[in-house]
Protein backbone atom coordinates (compact mmCIF):
# COMPACT_ATOMS: atom_id res chain seq x y z
CA UNK A 1 0.00 0.00 0.00
CA UNK A 2 1.41 3.46 -0.81
CA UNK A 3 1.76 6.04 1.90
CA UNK A 4 -1.04 8.39 -0.18
CA UNK A 5 -3.43 5.21 -0.25
CA UNK A 6 -2.42 4.93 3.61
CA UNK A 7 -3.03 8.86 4.35
CA UNK A 8 -6.72 8.15 2.32
CA UNK A 9 -7.91 5.65 4.38
CA UNK A 10 -6.92 7.02 7.50
CA UNK A 11 -8.82 10.21 6.55
CA UNK A 12 -11.93 7.88 5.73
CA UNK A 13 -11.54 6.14 8.94
CA UNK A 14 -12.02 10.02 10.74
CA UNK A 15 -14.66 10.99 8.67
CA UNK A 16 -16.70 8.48 9.49
CA UNK A 17 -16.49 8.36 13.15
CA UNK A 18 -16.89 12.28 13.23
CA UNK A 19 -19.02 12.94 10.53
CA UNK A 20 -21.48 9.64 9.85
CA UNK A 21 -24.17 8.34 12.18
CA UNK A 22 -25.18 5.22 9.89
CA UNK A 23 -27.80 4.29 12.74
CA UNK A 24 -31.44 5.10 13.00
CA UNK A 25 -33.03 7.51 15.04
CA UNK A 26 -34.14 5.57 17.51
CA UNK A 27 -30.25 4.34 17.80
CA UNK A 28 -31.35 0.50 15.94
CA UNK A 29 -28.74 -0.77 13.23
CA UNK A 30 -30.28 -0.96 10.00
CA UNK A 31 -30.99 -4.32 8.20
CA UNK A 32 -29.40 -5.19 5.28
CA UNK A 33 -30.64 -6.87 1.81
CA UNK A 34 -28.71 -7.30 -0.58
CA UNK A 35 -30.25 -8.55 -4.14
CA UNK A 36 -27.65 -9.81 -6.56
CA UNK A 37 -28.83 -11.48 -9.95
CA UNK A 38 -27.13 -13.38 -12.47
CA UNK A 39 -25.74 -12.75 -15.99
CA UNK A 40 -28.08 -9.64 -16.15
CA UNK A 41 -26.62 -6.81 -18.09
CA UNK A 42 -25.89 -3.48 -17.22
CA UNK A 43 -28.81 -1.89 -19.94
CA UNK A 44 -31.01 -5.10 -18.96
CA UNK A 45 -33.21 -2.34 -16.90
CA UNK A 46 -34.84 0.56 -17.89
CA UNK A 47 -33.45 2.63 -15.43
CA UNK A 48 -29.91 1.89 -17.22
CA UNK A 49 -31.05 2.42 -20.32
CA UNK A 50 -33.22 -0.80 -21.73
CA UNK A 51 -36.14 0.31 -23.99
CA UNK A 52 -37.97 -3.15 -24.84
CA UNK A 53 -39.56 -3.80 -21.38
CA UNK A 54 -39.78 -1.44 -18.08
CA UNK A 55 -38.94 -2.98 -14.44
CA UNK A 56 -40.53 -0.04 -12.64
CA UNK A 57 -40.46 -2.22 -9.15
CA UNK A 58 -36.64 -2.61 -9.51
CA UNK A 59 -36.38 1.13 -11.21
CA UNK A 60 -37.70 2.41 -7.81
CA UNK A 61 -34.84 1.51 -6.34
CA UNK A 62 -32.73 4.48 -8.36
CA UNK A 63 -36.50 6.83 -7.93
CA UNK A 64 -35.84 6.18 -4.08
CA UNK A 65 -32.48 5.89 -3.60
CA UNK A 66 -29.18 5.79 -5.34
CA UNK A 67 -27.94 4.59 -9.12
CA UNK A 68 -24.88 3.81 -9.31
CA UNK A 69 -23.36 3.98 -13.12
CA UNK A 70 -19.61 2.78 -12.04
CA UNK A 71 -20.00 0.22 -10.49
CA UNK A 72 -18.04 -3.67 -11.25
CA UNK A 73 -18.24 -6.85 -10.26
CA UNK A 74 -15.75 -8.90 -8.61
CA UNK A 75 -15.25 -11.03 -11.40
CA UNK A 76 -16.57 -12.13 -15.09
CA UNK A 77 -18.24 -14.84 -14.06
CA UNK A 78 -20.27 -16.59 -10.98
CA UNK A 79 -18.27 -18.11 -8.28
CA UNK A 80 -15.21 -15.64 -8.06
CA UNK A 81 -17.51 -12.75 -8.51
CA UNK A 82 -19.04 -13.75 -5.31
CA UNK A 83 -16.15 -14.31 -3.51
CA UNK A 84 -15.26 -11.15 -3.87
CA UNK A 85 -18.51 -9.94 -2.89
CA UNK A 86 -18.21 -12.18 0.13
CA UNK A 87 -14.43 -11.67 1.53
CA UNK A 88 -13.97 -7.27 0.59
CA UNK A 89 -11.00 -9.66 -1.43
CA UNK A 90 -10.41 -8.67 -5.89
CA UNK A 91 -9.37 -11.32 -7.78
CA UNK A 92 -5.61 -10.63 -6.79
CA UNK A 93 -5.99 -11.54 -3.36
CA UNK A 94 -9.61 -13.82 -2.74
CA UNK A 95 -10.00 -17.65 -2.59
CA UNK A 96 -12.07 -18.62 -5.44
CA UNK A 97 -10.72 -16.91 -8.82
CA UNK A 98 -12.54 -18.80 -11.32
CA UNK A 99 -15.37 -21.04 -11.70
CA UNK A 100 -14.99 -25.44 -10.53
CA UNK A 101 -14.90 -27.70 -8.00
CA UNK A 102 -13.96 -24.73 -5.29
CA UNK A 103 -15.70 -23.14 -2.35
CA UNK A 104 -14.91 -20.60 0.53
CA UNK A 105 -13.85 -22.67 3.99
CA UNK A 106 -14.20 -21.51 7.43
CA UNK A 107 -10.78 -19.64 7.82
CA UNK A 108 -12.11 -17.03 5.24
CA UNK A 109 -13.25 -13.87 6.62
CA UNK A 110 -16.93 -12.68 5.28
CA UNK A 111 -19.53 -10.57 5.49
CA UNK A 112 -22.27 -12.54 6.72
CA UNK A 113 -19.30 -14.20 9.72
CA UNK A 114 -18.74 -9.85 10.63
CA UNK A 115 -22.74 -8.90 10.51
CA UNK A 116 -23.26 -11.88 12.97
CA UNK A 117 -20.54 -10.86 15.47
CA UNK A 118 -22.49 -7.88 15.31
CA UNK A 119 -25.64 -9.18 16.74
CA UNK A 120 -27.37 -9.51 12.97
CA UNK A 121 -29.66 -12.52 12.09
CA UNK A 122 -28.09 -13.99 8.60
CA UNK A 123 -29.47 -15.97 5.79
CA UNK A 124 -28.90 -16.87 2.82
CA UNK A 125 -31.51 -17.47 -0.17
CA UNK A 126 -30.88 -18.55 -3.39
CA UNK A 127 -28.04 -19.64 -5.40
CA UNK A 128 -25.14 -20.20 -3.57
CA UNK A 129 -22.81 -17.39 -2.89
CA UNK A 130 -19.77 -19.24 -0.76
CA UNK A 131 -19.72 -22.40 -3.12
CA UNK A 132 -19.14 -23.35 -6.75
CA UNK A 133 -19.94 -26.19 -8.49
CA UNK A 134 -19.71 -28.29 -5.09
CA UNK A 135 -22.89 -29.83 -2.99
CA UNK A 136 -21.31 -28.69 0.07
CA UNK A 137 -24.13 -28.57 3.05
CA UNK A 138 -22.53 -27.22 5.47
CA UNK A 139 -20.58 -24.25 3.47
CA UNK A 140 -23.44 -21.39 4.37
CA UNK A 141 -23.00 -21.93 8.01
CA UNK A 142 -19.27 -22.30 8.19
CA UNK A 143 -19.55 -18.75 6.16
CA UNK A 144 -21.38 -16.91 8.94
CA UNK A 145 -24.78 -17.46 8.07
CA UNK A 146 -27.43 -18.69 10.04
CA UNK A 147 -29.85 -20.00 7.64
CA UNK A 148 -29.59 -20.88 4.02
CA UNK A 149 -31.99 -22.02 1.15
CA UNK A 150 -31.52 -22.71 -2.30
CA UNK A 151 -28.84 -24.39 -4.59
CA UNK A 152 -25.60 -24.79 -3.26
CA UNK A 153 -24.10 -26.34 -7.04
CA UNK A 154 -24.15 -23.78 -9.65
CA UNK A 155 -24.93 -26.08 -11.91
CA UNK A 156 -27.94 -26.92 -10.30
CA UNK A 157 -28.93 -23.14 -9.54
CA UNK A 158 -28.90 -22.92 -13.53
CA UNK A 159 -32.08 -24.96 -14.03
CA UNK A 160 -34.92 -22.80 -12.98
CA UNK A 161 -36.81 -25.61 -12.23
CA UNK A 162 -34.52 -28.24 -9.90
CA UNK A 163 -35.86 -31.41 -8.76
CA UNK A 164 -34.22 -30.23 -5.21
CA UNK A 165 -32.91 -27.76 -3.20
CA UNK A 166 -31.15 -27.49 0.34
CA UNK A 167 -32.98 -26.23 3.39
CA UNK A 168 -30.50 -25.50 6.39
CA UNK A 169 -28.50 -27.87 5.60
CA UNK A 170 -30.77 -30.70 4.25
CA UNK A 171 -31.68 -31.98 0.99
CA UNK A 172 -35.35 -31.30 -0.39
CA UNK A 173 -37.17 -32.75 -2.75
CA UNK A 174 -39.37 -29.97 -4.80
CA UNK A 175 -42.16 -32.78 -5.52
CA UNK A 176 -43.30 -31.63 -9.69
CA UNK A 177 -40.24 -30.29 -10.36
CA UNK A 178 -37.57 -32.28 -13.44
CA UNK A 179 -34.33 -29.78 -13.55
CA UNK A 180 -35.96 -28.55 -16.71
CA UNK A 181 -38.93 -28.21 -16.11
CA UNK A 182 -41.99 -28.95 -13.80
CA UNK A 183 -44.62 -26.96 -11.30
CA UNK A 184 -41.86 -24.78 -8.82
CA UNK A 185 -40.32 -22.24 -10.56
CA UNK A 186 -37.65 -21.52 -8.03
CA UNK A 187 -37.28 -17.91 -8.08
CA UNK A 188 -40.84 -17.34 -7.07
CA UNK A 189 -40.14 -19.66 -4.24
CA UNK A 190 -36.84 -17.86 -3.04
CA UNK A 191 -39.23 -14.64 -2.87
CA UNK A 192 -41.34 -16.40 -0.31
CA UNK A 193 -38.45 -17.78 1.78
CA UNK A 194 -37.00 -13.79 1.87
CA UNK A 195 -40.41 -12.96 2.46
CA UNK A 196 -40.51 -15.47 5.34
CA UNK A 197 -37.42 -14.31 6.12
CA UNK A 198 -38.09 -10.49 6.70
CA UNK A 199 -41.42 -11.27 8.80
CA UNK A 200 -40.01 -13.70 11.22
CA UNK A 201 -37.05 -11.05 12.26
CA UNK A 202 -38.28 -7.51 11.86
CA UNK A 203 -38.28 -7.25 15.36
CA UNK A 204 -34.01 -7.10 15.33
CA UNK A 205 -31.17 -6.31 12.40
CA UNK A 206 -31.01 -8.97 9.91
CA UNK A 207 -28.87 -9.44 7.05
CA UNK A 208 -30.18 -11.15 3.81
CA UNK A 209 -28.54 -12.38 0.84
CA UNK A 210 -31.03 -13.00 -1.49
CA UNK A 211 -29.58 -14.61 -4.78
CA UNK A 212 -31.71 -15.16 -7.89
CA UNK A 213 -30.19 -17.12 -10.49
CA UNK A 214 -31.82 -15.82 -13.42
CA UNK A 215 -31.72 -14.55 -16.34
CA UNK A 216 -28.79 -17.02 -16.32
CA UNK A 217 -29.10 -19.65 -18.67
CA UNK A 218 -31.25 -21.85 -19.09
CA UNK A 219 -33.25 -19.27 -20.72
CA UNK A 220 -36.57 -19.82 -19.19
CA UNK A 221 -39.69 -18.36 -17.43
CA UNK A 222 -43.29 -19.23 -16.24
CA UNK A 223 -45.96 -19.03 -18.94
CA UNK A 224 -47.76 -16.06 -17.27
CA UNK A 225 -44.14 -14.44 -17.53
CA UNK A 226 -43.40 -15.09 -20.77
CA UNK A 227 -46.81 -14.66 -22.41
CA UNK A 228 -46.84 -11.16 -22.65
CA UNK A 229 -43.47 -10.82 -24.38
CA UNK A 230 -44.88 -13.77 -27.30
CA UNK A 231 -45.64 -12.21 -30.86
CA UNK A 232 -43.65 -9.03 -29.84
CA UNK A 233 -39.97 -10.14 -29.82
CA UNK A 234 -40.38 -13.33 -32.31
CA UNK A 235 -43.05 -14.83 -34.10
CA UNK A 236 -46.17 -15.82 -32.65
CA UNK A 237 -45.92 -19.37 -31.20
CA UNK A 238 -48.64 -22.18 -30.62
CA UNK A 239 -48.82 -23.03 -26.78
CA UNK A 240 -48.93 -26.91 -26.53
CA UNK A 241 -48.66 -26.91 -22.86
CA UNK A 242 -45.18 -27.31 -20.69
CA UNK A 243 -43.48 -24.21 -21.42
CA UNK A 244 -42.95 -21.61 -24.03
CA UNK A 245 -39.03 -22.84 -24.44
CA UNK A 246 -36.73 -23.47 -27.77
CA UNK A 247 -35.06 -21.35 -29.69
CA UNK A 248 -38.04 -19.47 -31.55
CA UNK A 249 -38.87 -18.23 -27.83
CA UNK A 250 -35.78 -17.45 -26.66
CA UNK A 251 -36.10 -13.67 -26.71
CA UNK A 252 -40.01 -13.58 -25.11
CA UNK A 253 -38.42 -15.97 -22.41
CA UNK A 254 -35.34 -13.76 -21.59
CA UNK A 255 -37.81 -10.95 -21.02
CA UNK A 256 -40.05 -13.00 -19.25
CA UNK A 257 -37.26 -13.64 -16.65
CA UNK A 258 -36.18 -9.77 -16.24
CA UNK A 259 -40.09 -9.63 -15.80
CA UNK A 260 -40.62 -11.87 -13.24
CA UNK A 261 -37.44 -10.54 -11.32
CA UNK A 262 -39.34 -7.33 -11.66
CA UNK A 263 -42.04 -8.84 -9.87
CA UNK A 264 -40.45 -10.33 -7.17
CA UNK A 265 -38.74 -7.35 -6.25
CA UNK A 266 -41.56 -6.18 -5.68
CA UNK A 267 -43.06 -8.41 -3.84
CA UNK A 268 -40.68 -8.01 -1.23
CA UNK A 269 -40.47 -3.96 -0.98
CA UNK A 270 -43.97 -4.51 -0.18
CA UNK A 271 -43.67 -6.86 2.74
CA UNK A 272 -40.70 -4.05 4.00
CA UNK A 273 -43.41 -1.69 4.00
CA UNK A 274 -46.20 -3.39 5.78
CA UNK A 275 -43.25 -4.71 8.13
CA UNK A 276 -42.74 -1.33 9.00
CA UNK A 277 -39.30 -1.76 8.61
CA UNK A 278 -39.27 -0.30 4.90
CA UNK A 279 -37.49 3.18 6.67
CA UNK A 280 -34.35 1.90 8.14
CA UNK A 281 -33.66 -1.37 5.61
CA UNK A 282 -31.00 -0.59 3.31
CA UNK A 283 -31.71 -2.54 -0.37
CA UNK A 284 -29.19 -2.98 -2.78
CA UNK A 285 -29.52 -4.63 -6.06
CA UNK A 286 -27.46 -6.11 -8.61
CA UNK A 287 -25.50 -8.66 -11.28
CA UNK A 288 -22.56 -10.48 -10.71
CA UNK A 289 -21.36 -10.22 -13.76
CA UNK A 290 -22.19 -8.89 -17.47
CA UNK A 291 -24.49 -10.48 -19.64
CA UNK A 292 -24.70 -13.71 -21.20
CA UNK A 293 -24.11 -15.56 -24.34
CA UNK A 294 -25.60 -19.12 -23.73
CA UNK A 295 -28.69 -20.81 -24.33
CA UNK A 296 -29.07 -19.35 -27.35
CA UNK A 297 -29.58 -16.15 -25.81
CA UNK A 298 -26.81 -12.87 -27.12
CA UNK A 299 -26.50 -9.71 -25.51
CA UNK A 300 -27.48 -7.90 -28.52
CA UNK A 301 -30.76 -9.29 -29.24
CA UNK A 302 -31.82 -6.37 -26.68
CA UNK A 303 -28.65 -4.54 -26.62
CA UNK A 304 -27.96 -5.59 -22.30
CA UNK A 305 -24.64 -4.15 -22.76
CA UNK A 306 -26.06 -1.02 -23.80
CA UNK A 307 -22.25 1.08 -25.26
CA UNK A 308 -19.99 -1.15 -23.56
CA UNK A 309 -17.98 -3.86 -25.34
CA UNK A 310 -17.66 -7.39 -24.34
CA UNK A 311 -19.83 -9.12 -22.28
CA UNK A 312 -19.75 -12.13 -19.58
CA UNK A 313 -16.34 -13.82 -19.71
CA UNK A 314 -15.14 -10.71 -20.93
CA UNK A 315 -12.57 -7.97 -19.11
CA UNK A 316 -14.27 -5.60 -21.29
CA UNK A 317 -16.61 -2.89 -19.59
CA UNK A 318 -19.40 -5.04 -20.58
CA UNK A 319 -17.82 -8.14 -19.06
CA UNK A 320 -17.54 -6.52 -15.52
CA UNK A 321 -19.67 -3.25 -15.11
CA UNK A 322 -23.24 -3.90 -13.84
CA UNK A 323 -26.25 -2.00 -12.29
CA UNK A 324 -25.83 -1.09 -9.04
CA UNK A 325 -28.70 0.42 -7.14
CA UNK A 326 -29.06 0.85 -3.19
CA UNK A 327 -32.51 2.13 -1.51
CA UNK A 328 -32.33 3.51 2.38
CA UNK A 329 -35.56 5.87 2.94
CA UNK A 330 -33.82 7.03 6.84
CA UNK A 331 -30.58 8.19 5.06
CA UNK A 332 -30.13 7.66 1.31
CA UNK A 333 -31.54 11.37 -0.60
CA UNK A 334 -33.86 9.95 -3.24
CA UNK A 335 -33.17 10.06 -7.20
CA UNK A 336 -29.68 10.69 -6.73
CA UNK A 337 -26.60 9.42 -9.17
CA UNK A 338 -23.15 8.56 -8.54
CA UNK A 339 -20.47 7.41 -11.10
CA UNK A 340 -17.64 6.63 -7.97
CA UNK A 341 -15.49 3.63 -9.24
CA UNK A 342 -16.58 0.95 -7.02
CA UNK A 343 -16.88 -2.91 -6.70
CA UNK A 344 -18.14 -5.88 -5.18
CA UNK A 345 -14.68 -5.71 -2.78
CA UNK A 346 -16.20 -2.53 -1.52
CA UNK A 347 -19.55 -4.42 -0.09
CA UNK A 348 -17.86 -6.16 3.05
CA UNK A 349 -16.12 -2.84 4.19
CA UNK A 350 -19.58 -0.40 3.47
CA UNK A 351 -21.50 -3.36 5.06
CA UNK A 352 -19.34 -3.18 8.48
CA UNK A 353 -19.71 0.88 8.72
CA UNK A 354 -23.44 0.37 8.38
CA UNK A 355 -23.31 -1.65 11.35
CA UNK A 356 -20.48 -0.24 13.17
CA UNK A 357 -18.15 -3.35 12.65
CA UNK A 358 -14.22 -2.92 13.31
CA UNK A 359 -12.97 -3.67 8.94
CA UNK A 360 -10.66 -6.87 8.72
CA UNK A 361 -7.19 -6.54 7.81
CA UNK A 362 -6.31 -7.94 4.43
CA UNK A 363 -9.20 -6.34 2.57
CA UNK A 364 -8.56 -4.70 -0.85
CA UNK A 365 -12.56 -2.71 -0.12
CA UNK A 366 -13.31 0.76 0.41
CA UNK A 367 -16.69 1.65 2.18
CA UNK A 368 -18.82 3.80 -0.23
CA UNK A 369 -20.69 4.46 2.99
CA UNK A 370 -20.01 8.26 2.21
CA UNK A 371 -21.31 8.31 -1.63
CA UNK A 372 -24.68 6.98 0.44
CA UNK A 373 -24.54 9.63 2.66
CA UNK A 374 -23.43 12.57 0.00
CA UNK A 375 -20.02 12.99 2.04
CA UNK A 376 -16.71 13.08 0.72
CA UNK A 377 -15.77 9.48 -0.85
CA UNK A 378 -12.20 8.30 -0.72
CA UNK A 379 -11.56 6.82 -3.90
CA UNK A 380 -9.20 3.44 -4.98
CA UNK A 381 -6.18 3.71 -6.70
CA UNK A 382 -6.53 1.30 -8.58
CA UNK A 383 -9.57 -1.68 -9.19
CA UNK A 384 -8.04 -5.04 -10.32
CA UNK A 385 -9.39 -8.18 -12.32
CA UNK A 386 -8.15 -11.67 -13.35
CA UNK A 387 -9.99 -14.68 -15.28
CA UNK A 388 -8.86 -18.21 -15.94
CA UNK A 389 -10.80 -19.62 -18.61
CA UNK A 390 -10.36 -18.42 -22.71
CA UNK A 391 -6.35 -18.45 -22.37
CA UNK A 392 -6.50 -16.18 -18.79
CA UNK A 393 -7.30 -12.52 -19.41
CA UNK A 394 -6.17 -9.32 -16.44
CA UNK A 395 -7.36 -5.55 -16.63
CA UNK A 396 -7.15 -2.72 -14.21
CA UNK A 397 -8.42 0.68 -13.93
CA UNK A 398 -6.64 3.72 -12.62
CA UNK A 399 -8.38 7.03 -12.72
CA UNK A 400 -9.88 6.96 -16.02
CA UNK A 401 -7.23 4.75 -17.72
CA UNK A 402 -8.01 1.34 -18.38
CA UNK A 403 -5.60 -2.07 -19.10
CA UNK A 404 -6.92 -5.18 -20.73
CA UNK A 405 -4.47 -8.14 -21.35
CA UNK A 406 -5.75 -11.39 -22.80
CA UNK A 407 -4.04 -15.03 -23.04
CA UNK A 408 -2.11 -14.27 -20.37
CA UNK A 409 -1.86 -18.01 -20.00
CA UNK A 410 -0.20 -18.80 -23.44
CA UNK A 411 3.76 -18.97 -24.45
CA UNK A 412 3.22 -15.70 -26.48
CA UNK A 413 0.69 -13.83 -25.01
CA UNK A 414 -1.20 -10.81 -27.38
CA UNK A 415 0.19 -7.60 -26.43
CA UNK A 416 -1.96 -5.25 -23.85
CA UNK A 417 -4.46 -3.04 -24.33
CA UNK A 418 -4.45 0.41 -23.00
CA UNK A 419 -8.03 2.80 -23.16
CA UNK A 420 -8.99 6.01 -22.03
CA UNK A 421 -12.25 5.67 -20.69
CA UNK A 422 -13.15 9.36 -20.06
CA UNK A 423 -12.74 9.59 -24.15
CA UNK A 424 -13.38 5.95 -25.40
CA UNK A 425 -15.96 4.67 -22.83
CA UNK A 426 -16.48 1.85 -25.20
CA UNK A 427 -13.07 0.48 -25.69
CA UNK A 428 -12.37 0.99 -29.34
CA UNK A 429 -9.53 2.77 -29.24
CA UNK A 430 -6.27 1.41 -28.01
CA UNK A 431 -3.60 3.34 -26.72
CA UNK A 432 -1.14 1.20 -26.06
CA UNK A 433 1.48 2.33 -28.68
CA UNK A 434 0.51 6.25 -27.97
CA UNK A 435 0.74 6.09 -24.22
CA UNK A 436 3.85 2.85 -23.22
CA UNK A 437 4.73 4.75 -20.16
CA UNK A 438 1.18 4.69 -19.11
CA UNK A 439 0.68 1.56 -20.18
CA UNK A 440 3.99 0.03 -18.66
CA UNK A 441 3.36 1.60 -15.43
CA UNK A 442 -0.39 -0.08 -14.97
CA UNK A 443 1.09 -3.32 -16.13
CA UNK A 444 3.67 -3.36 -13.88
CA UNK A 445 1.12 -2.24 -10.73
CA UNK A 446 -0.79 -5.62 -12.24
CA UNK A 447 2.40 -7.75 -11.59
CA UNK A 448 3.01 -6.66 -8.16
CA UNK A 449 -0.32 -6.55 -6.80
CA UNK A 450 -1.61 -10.38 -7.06
CA UNK A 451 -0.71 -12.99 -4.53
CA UNK A 452 -0.23 -16.58 -5.43
CA UNK A 453 -3.65 -18.85 -5.08
CA UNK A 454 -3.34 -22.30 -3.68
CA UNK A 455 -4.57 -23.50 -7.25
CA UNK A 456 -2.31 -24.04 -9.43
CA UNK A 457 -4.25 -23.05 -12.58
CA UNK A 458 -4.56 -19.79 -11.37
CA UNK A 459 -1.47 -18.89 -11.33
CA UNK A 460 -0.28 -17.71 -14.63
CA UNK A 461 1.82 -14.66 -15.15
CA UNK A 462 0.38 -11.00 -15.97
CA UNK A 463 3.06 -10.91 -18.03
CA UNK A 464 5.25 -13.19 -19.59
CA UNK A 465 9.17 -12.78 -18.89
CA UNK A 466 11.11 -12.19 -22.42
CA UNK A 467 13.46 -15.24 -23.11
CA UNK A 468 17.50 -14.04 -22.56
CA UNK A 469 18.98 -13.71 -25.99
CA UNK A 470 21.76 -15.57 -26.94
CA UNK A 471 25.39 -14.05 -26.94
Amino acid sequence: MTLASLVQRCLLAFLLLATINLSHADGSKPNIIYIIVDDMGYADLSCYGQKSWTTPNIDRLATEGIKFTSHYSGSTVCAPSRSSLMTGQDQGHTRVRGNGNHRLLKEDTTVAELLKGAGYTTGMIGKSCVTGNVQAAQAPFECGFDTYYGTLSHVTAHHHWPQFVYDDGKQVEIEGNEGKTGKVFIQNRYTDKAIEFVEANQEKPFFLLLSYSTPHADIDAPTEDVKPFLGKFEPEVAYKGGHYKGTKTIKANYAGMVANLDKNIGKLLATLKKAGIDDNTVVSFTSDNGPTSAGGYQPEFFDSNGIYRGAKRDLYEGGIRVPFLVRWPAKIEAGRESDHPSAFWDFLPTACDLAGVEKPNGIQGISYAPTLLGNEQPKHDFLYWEFHEKGGKVAIRQGDWKVVGVDRSKAKPKPFELYNLKDDISETNDLAKKHPEKLHELVKTMQTHRKSSEVAGWNFEVQKKKPKKKK
